[in-house]
């Protein structure tokens, strides 16, 4: 080798070494994982089917990423999209960038950690990340950890050079936490904390760095905004979600954790979320909402909650205190622990939280006397990122970015406890020894009230999900039958096995399915609508009111329990009974076009056309193209003798359904009536050969020629 060569990988050898270590330890992982479905099928991640969708849409030429504001962070998703217009969506490919962009968090761990703490506290930080397992184990998903992982350490590197270095440092550090930002809008709190640590800072760091640091984020934080506004039609920071999440951790039904304001496992978060959101605020306000009102609805539930509940507010907190700062890796779409039965990984001594937490606690608290500016700067961030989940509400997934700089304090921390002991100083050794004990004790200490069960129930409910999607029913059943086993209060997997089990003809077990759902969560109205549900497909109507009556009490705004409840009735024969369900249903809004419409129907059924007529025109109007609003229209327009009327909406509903006799029959009569005997016979044509009876006094009537 050349001498320069061999220089260089002297000068070099550790970051290089922490980044193979990193890259071998990841493939090793992988390797490990290869036959986990939730490993190899995308879709059996929620949030990681929603990216891959959102990326393929944006890889395809949809670079605006859709017609709305963006309702979660744009960044990964366009990363994503990115690498599939470059290569084609090809998963493993990704997962080998996630490898990538934790082997260059290694090398700036490292770095940022050499020049706040030294050699050997960067030596310690970089083998802790390498074998960090919540980090290895998230780089397996399509999800955005490794890339915010990524921009974070790379913007705190750029710092810790920029101190010593020139203005460009500052430049990159602040590009790379703009970005981020993108990703994860709650890290303004900490860019908004850094105005205050610059300014203290000014007269060492400059004006010039402080506007080079803080230009970047700006940009890209208002271009996203921009972007929203204009496509969108509506002033929102970066995304919509934020009312949302704020909600999902602070009102009556908040323990910490997320929880599902809709049917999130029913498909695509993205959409769901921000549906049920949407529903939810639309109803209580009783009108139409921007994405910026949907918010503004959600945080003000919130901020009322915690201004009305004091106490509850303080319990809540410490909760989610004990739920960040606990060794438990809270789940979110993909369970840390379930991967137990799938890898050796999950059963070594890995570095773990407690650890990290214990170490990282005293290198933080050593730091505040006589720290530099890179080292105050990563306090600050910690502090602020936590505070920042704790506004919201806790997951792994989501505590895992401030992770790497947790790591390079745990490693001051080690190599000063280290040396304690090395020198024999062992009463602030033993000192030292006794604080990382209590830490890691109360880090390790179970959180009252956490549901360990629920996790493992999500995940077998996922398994049978995607079985079941596959066609694979009996494999479906098995995994169904062990989530409810797992976790009964999880009664999702319930209704999904009542469907697996109708899917195979099994009417009278998926029914005992269906009724467990209502035992094992009587007051979810979802179980109860859907066990009302499956006794209405298997004609046991009657038996059927119960359960959506108590759906409708325990969610009176549930416009799909009161429109089956509307069904029922009218099979039973009950119209009176129908009409009070589906007034209840045309009541809830958004008004849905479909239910308006079948509520005119049953008007008319009951010989109210007075007020059918105008939910038949409102129904018309929402929805031009639904088909039957317009028959039952032009059905009363021809009753009240208003032929005129009734043609225009009979011939709009012989577009959308041209092979419905009884349409083109009224239509044929009120063309006659308009004595319009020539369209009349064309219409009563095409009557006849749909298979409609003939008439032959109407034939003469209008003159068709005898047969």
């Amino acid at each position: 080798m050349r001498p320069e060569f061999n220089d260089w990988l002297k000068k070099y050898r550790w970051p290089l070494a922490l980044a193979a270590t990193v890259v071998v330890v990841r493939v090793a992982y992988f390797i490990t994982v290869a036959d986990d479905p939730f490993f190899t099928h995308v879709r059996n991640v929620p949030d990681a089917a929603f990216f891959n969708n959102w990326a393929q849409e944006i890889s395809s030429g949809e670079w605006a990423g859709g017609e709305d504001v963006f309702f979660i962070g744009p960044l990964y998703a366009y990363f994503l999209g990115i690498i599939y217009r470059a290569i084609g969506p090809h998963v493993t490919a990704v997962r080998f960038v996630h490898i990538a962009l934790d082997a260059a968090a290694a090398l700036f761990l490292f770095g940022f950690a050499r020049r706040a703490f030294g050699e050997g506290a960067a030596k310690v930080a970089g083998v802790i990340w390498a074998l960090y397992l919540p980090a290895i184990f998230f780089t397996s998903f399509l999800l955005p950890v490794s890339l915010d992982v990524f921009l974070i350490t790379g913007s705190f590197y750029l710092l810790a050079r920029g101190v010593a270095g020139r203005w460009g440092n500052f430049a990159g550090a602040g590009a790379l936490l703009g970005l981020a930002v993108l990703d994860r809008t709650n890290l303004l709190i900490f860019v908004l904390a850094a105005v205050l640590l610059f300014l203290a800072h000014v007269k060492r760091l400059k004006w010039g760095r402080l506007a080079a640091y803080f230009a970047p984020i700006a940009v890209i934080v208002l271009a996203a905004s921009a972007r929203n506004a204009l496509v969108g039609g509506d002033v929102v920071v970066v995304s919509s979600q934020g009312g949302l999440n704020f909600y999902l951790g602070n009102s009556a039904n908040a323990a910490g954790v997320y929880w599902n304001l809709g049917d999130v496992y029913a498909g695509d978060p993205g959409t769901l979320n921000r549906d049920a959101a949407t529903g939810l605020a639309e109803r209580a306000l009783g009108r139409r909402l921007k994405p910026s009102e949907v918010q503004r609805w959600f945080y003000a539930r919130g901020f009322a909650w915690l201004r009305d509940n004091p106490g509850d507010a303080v319990r809540l907190y410490w909760r989610k205190l004990r739920l960040l700062t606990n060794d438990y890796e809270v789940s979110l779409n993909a369970d840390f622990y379930f991967r137990r039965f799938v890898s050796l990984f999950h059963r070594a001594p890995f570095p773990w939280f407690a650890f990290v937490l214990a170490f990282g606690a005293i290198g933080m608290a050593r730091g505040w006397r006589g720290s530099p500016f890179a080292r105050t700067a990563g306090v600050l961030f910690v502090a602020t990122y936590a505070v920042s989940v704790l506004a919201f509400f806790v997951s792994a997934r989501y505590r895992l970015p401030a992770v790497p700089l947790l790591i390079a304090f745990a490693s001051a921390g080690l190599v000063r406890w280290y040396d304690l002991w090395r020198r024999w100083r062992w009463r602030s050794a033993a000192a030292l020894t006794a604080a990382v004990f209590a830490l890691g004790a109360f880090s390790v200490w179970p959180v009252k009230g956490i549901r360990y069960d629920v996790p493992f129930g999500q995940a077998y409910y996922q398994l049978g999900k995607f079985y079941f999607e596959e066609g694979d029913y009996g494999e479906a059943i098995h995994y169904l039958n062990k989530a409810t086993a797992a976790a009964p209060a999880f009664y999702q997997s319930f209704i999904m096995l009542g469907v697996a089990y109708e899917t195979l003809g099994r009417t009278e077990t998926a029914l005992d399915a269906f009724r467990c759902g209502t035992l094992a969560a009587p007051d979810a109205a979802e179980t109860h609508y859907n066990y009302g549900v499956a006794l209405g497909r298997a004609g046991r109507f009657g038996e059927a009111l119960p359960p959506l009556y108590r759906a409708v009490e325990l969610d009176p705004g549930y416009e799909a329990a009161w429109v089956q409840l509307g069904e029922v009735s009218i099979a039973l024969g009950d119209y009176r009974r129908a009409e009070a369900a589906y007034r209840r249903a045309v009541g809830i809004p958004p008004r849905e076009p479909r239910t308006m419409s079948r509520y005119a129907e049953i008007l008319v059924h009951i010989g109210d056309n007075a007020r059918a007529l105008p939910w038949a025109e409102a129904a018309a109007e929402a929805d031009p193209n639904l088909p039957g609003t317009h028959f039952t229209a032009g059905r009363i327009c021809f009753e009240r003798g208003d032929y005129a009327a009734a043609v225009a909406y009979l011939e709009r509903e012989a577009e959308l359904q041209p092979h419905k006799p009884e349409v083109f029959g009224l239509l044929a009569v009120s063309y006659a009536e308009l004595m319009d005997g020539e369209a009349a016979a064309r219409a009563y044509e095409k009557y006849e050969a749909l298979g409609g009876s003939a008439d032959p006094d109407f034939e003469r009537e209008v003159g068709l020629p005898p047969r």
